[in-house]
């Protein structure tokens, strides 16, 4: 018959499964013996106590340590009494537990890329999986060649939800947005570096109908509005830069991330260049771009005019110049005047033109012989000397 101490230990049978506390009574290199109040020992294999890979178990444990495992087999009644014990899943829960707490919701942790699967990526983090949608990969376009790219390699990802399925923890992933931030953190670092005043130099990457942008760093865009881009007037952006074409530009305004830029701002005024280069007394030519009742606009330069009164037509008052051009025409002349505090200058055509009057020897008082060219209301056109003279009709006679 069996005495109470045998049945007390019969009815407490460890099963499969079971998490059993005890102490190691013996270790050798292969195995441990551990008592766990049963009637007999159980047995933790040496590649049972622990999931890294150890030479002998005496490196691991030692007699009168106190040691949890978990019961993965048993067998009793015979003479080959078995309880076999592991270490192996405990271990391995108590790593999920420890690393889970960094899983938490915007969390950013580091983890392996296991795979690439259907819709995502398969991660590690300590042994505990996380699934990186297609959609959270990467800022540009996403292709196959791209995700496998990134098979094997350690990568940063931000937690964004945690879902339960099938009484299973899934932890979803996101990396556009550490790329995204980091992307802005290097802008940012960049655009501390530039200041207004600065030159830099740049490649146009798009052209619009309003201005260009220019990449000037890594991660900074410029944008040349229309109105900067020449000191000449500007219809078409396109006229003046392209796509792909290294421009050097000066930085005008500095807003946050706005980065303002100026192309004109490096070049010299068509004014400055037009004092630089002429003087008065300058033979020139110019295009008629306006008739008035005054006079007439050359441009001598480019986007640089100048006026021509009517009385600079001609020596001859009667010449009807503005009638002989049109709006387009070139007409040689000399400049006359430069106000360079006004940015204006004049111009004269009859200056290039004989002056009969240089010529002329008539001193007031001096009688001379006239022909009479024009009867007026009001008196006579003569001509004295090639000069054209205006007798007034109260100087015909006393009577």
């Amino acid at each position: 018959m069996e005495n109470t101490n045998e049945k007390e230990t019969m009815l407490n049978i460890p099963k499969v499964g079971d998490i059993l506390t005890g102490t190691v009574v013996k270790v050798t290199d292969e195995e441990v013996l551990v008592d766990v109040g049963y009637m007999f020992e159980g047995t933790i294999y040496k590649d049972h106590l622990s999931q890294t890979k150890v030479a002998s178990a005496k490196d691991v444990v030692a007699v009168g340590d106190t040691i949890k495992a978990k019961v993965t087999k048993i067998s009793h009644g015979d003479e080959n009494n078995i309880l076999l014990l592991s270490c192996l899943d405990l271990e391995k829960q108590e790593k999920y537990e420890h690393f889970r707490q960094d899983l938490q919701v915007d969390k950013d942790v580091s983890a392996k890329v296991k795979r690439a699967v259907k819709g995502g990526l398969l991660l590690d983090y300590n042994s505990i999986e996380l699934f990186l949608p297609d959609s959270l990969i990467t800022l540009d376009e996403l292709t196959e060649e791209k995700k496998k790219a990134l098979v094997g390699k350690e990568i940063t990802v931000r937690i964004i939800d945690v879902r339960s399925d099938r009484n299973k923890e899934k932890f979803i992933a996101n990396r556009k947005q550490i790329l995204y931030e980091e992307i802005k953190k290097q802008e940012r670092a960049e655009i501390e570096t530039l200041e207004v005043g600065q030159i830099v130099k740049g490649i146009v990457v798009k052209v619009l109908d309003f201005g260009a942008f220019v990449r000037i760093s890594d991660h900074v865009e410029g944008l040349i509005h229309i109105s900067e881009l020449s000191q000449y007037h500007t219809k078409k952006v396109a006229d003046v830069v392209s796509e792909g074409q290294e421009v050097e530009a000066k930085i005008i305004k500095i807003s946050g991330k706005r980065i303002s830029l100026s192309l004109k701002a490096l070049e010299e005024r068509p004014w400055d260049l037009f004092i630089k280069n002429h003087k008065v007394g300058d033979k020139v030519t110019g295009k008629v771009v306006k008739k008035m009742q005054y006079g007439m606009l050359l441009e001598i330069e480019r986007e640089v005019t100048g006026l021509m009164s009517r009385q600079d037509y001609s020596w001859d008052p009667q010449d009807n110049l503005a009638g002989r051009v049109q709006t387009g025409d070139e007409i040689e002349c000399e400049i006359t005047s430069i106000n360079e505090e006004k940015e204006q200058f004049t111009l004269s055509r009859k200056h290039l033109a004989y002056n009969p009057w240089a010529d002329l020897k008539l001193k007031i008082g001096e009688h001379v012989s006239a022909t009479v060219k024009t009867i007026l209301e009001k008196g006579a056109l003569l001509e004295v000397s090639g000069v054209e003279a205006f007798l007034p009709i109260r100087e015909l006679s006393d009577e």
